[in-house]
């Protein structure tokens, strides 16, 4: 077979081709827990060394460096690290041997046992999400745990879970934070619960699936509603920039048909720098949280696409996941939107506002600059008529300076030639000195002219 020769790769082309495998799912078989850790205001790389450490610390061969994943098997637990856009997370897997029943289990079990807790309390950045999944086989297929049995580790009131997968698992959890000690509360190790039946003997890889869509639907839950408290708190100062804006639109309809010009020129610009200062804070509040409102939406719908993943089947009266989310999340999240949406409108409105003032400045200027042409040009025609007058003066004196010089001129002919009449001479020299002044003048003006 010949061997083929394609173009060059684009520069891209391997690391986009390998994008769909960034992130595998870590195989799991039932039974076991699975533990996730969300990090936040940190660096990626700074958890992977944490890793390393770790490997180092069992003497396990480190993961290499690069990539945006690494898998560390230990001796009793999987780690694996991914690097995600904002923030690192970490999945932990350990096999549960005995017991293997949601009957006989002591206490709800955790991935973290199995990791030293100096380590732990030494991961860089803050935990923005951290939840354990427990993953065991149902017993009798098609049986629903009995609510005394769910009502051990999960709040009945808080409580949401459905069959997935066209029933083959059952799906648990009440979205609560525990600590420790296994009171729903809000400490340092708080944990959220989730338990996997599974009904149908799931494979390894269908287990880690599900496990995944689990982990991305707590992780992207919890750093979607990040824009909430943005959005809570920026709707008061939309509020309060909405009744200024208000203020000065109102003000400035009442400026229209105002007596005095000056007066009513000095306002507008007054509103206008008013206005400028009022969208210098809404592009403030914008840029504050855009980035926030944006990132939120798309996690948000990353929760929503796992969900419908899903495909939920409802459990009798129990509601469903997505039914919990979309009853609890939906309006944080559609109050961001709402927020974000107020943002725009207003900075549409305040442009709208400020070209409106803008335009009545404008033709204020325009109108005074007409007034100043007006009284350029009518000084223009004053100064006309003194230069014509300046220019006769001119001539006039030219020419009896000259008739002078001619005077004297003649007077020493009068010696030499009695007979003539020097007075005769002066007074006929006087018209033709004064037609050759005023043809140098026009001749002089006209050049100056065309210059």
């Amino acid at each position: 077979m010949t061997a083929l020769t394609l173009p060059a790769d684009h520069t891209l082309r391997r690391a986009l081709a390998d994008e769909v495998h960034a992130r595998p799912p870590a195989p799991v078989a039932a039974p076991a827990v699975v533990s996730c850790l969300a990090l936040y205001e940190t660096q990626a790389e700074a958890v992977f060394d944490c890793v390393v450490q770790l490997a180092q610390r069992f003497g396990v061969a480190p993961p290499a460096a690069g990539g945006g994943h690494a898998i560390v098997n230990l001796p009793d637990v999987r780690v694996k690290w991914e690097r995600h856009g904002e923030f690192s997370s970490l999945t932990f897997v350990r096999p549960l041997h005995e017991p293997s029943s949601l009957e006989a289990m002591a206490h709800y079990p955790t991935a973290f046992d199995a990791l030293p807790g100096d380590w732990l309390a030494a991961l860089p950045g803050r935990t923005v999400s951290a939840a354990d999944i427990v993953l065991l086989a149902a017993g009798d297929a098609g049986a629903v745990p009995r609510w005394d049995e769910l009502g051990r580790w999960f709040n009945r009131e808080a409580m949401a879970g459905s069959q997935v997968l066209d029933e083959a698992a059952l799906v648990f959890t009440d979205f609560m934070l525990r600590d420790e000690g296994g009171e729903a509360g809000a400490g340092q190790a708080g944990r959220t619960r989730w338990l996997v039946l599974d009904q149908q003997g799931m494979s390894a890889a269908q287990s880690a699936r599900v496990a995944q869509r689990i982990i991305e639907i707590e992780i992207y839950r919890m750093t979607s509603l990040l824009a909430f408290p943005l959005a809570r708190d920026a709707f008061p100062q939309l509020n309060r920039i909405e009744q200024r804006l208000a203020e000065i639109t109102a003000a400035t309809a009442a400026l229209h048909g105002r007596g005095d010009p000056k007066q009513t020129q000095d306002a507008e610009r007054a509103l206008l720098d008013e206005l400028t200062r009022v969208a210098s804070e809404v592009e403030r509040s914008v840029a504050a949280t855009s980035f926030r409102f944006s990132a939120g939406q798309a996690y948000w719908d990353l929760v929503q696409a796992r969900v419908r993943e899903f495909r939920e089947k409802r459990i009798g009266d129990l509601r469903t996941i997505g039914g919990f989310l979309s009853r609890r999340l939906a309006p944080a999240m559609n109050s961001c939107a709402a927020a974000a949406r107020r943002q725009e409108e207003l900075s549409a409105r305040i442009e709208r506002a400020s070209a409106l003032l803008r335009t009545r400045v404008d033709v204020a200027r325009e109108e005074q600059n007409q007034q100043l042409l007006a009284a350029m040009e009518r000084r223009g025609k004053i100064g006309l008529r003194l230069q014509q007058t300046v220019e006769g003066l001119s001539v006039a004196a030219l020419t009896y300076y000259l008739v002078g010089l001619v005077g004297y001129g003649v007077k020493p002919l009068k010696a030499v030639w009695p007979q003539l009449n020097t007075d005769w001479v002066v007074a006929a020299s006087i018209p033709v000195l004064a037609f050759v002044v005023w043809s140098a003048v026009g001749r002089l003006r006209k050049r100056l002219m065309s210059e």
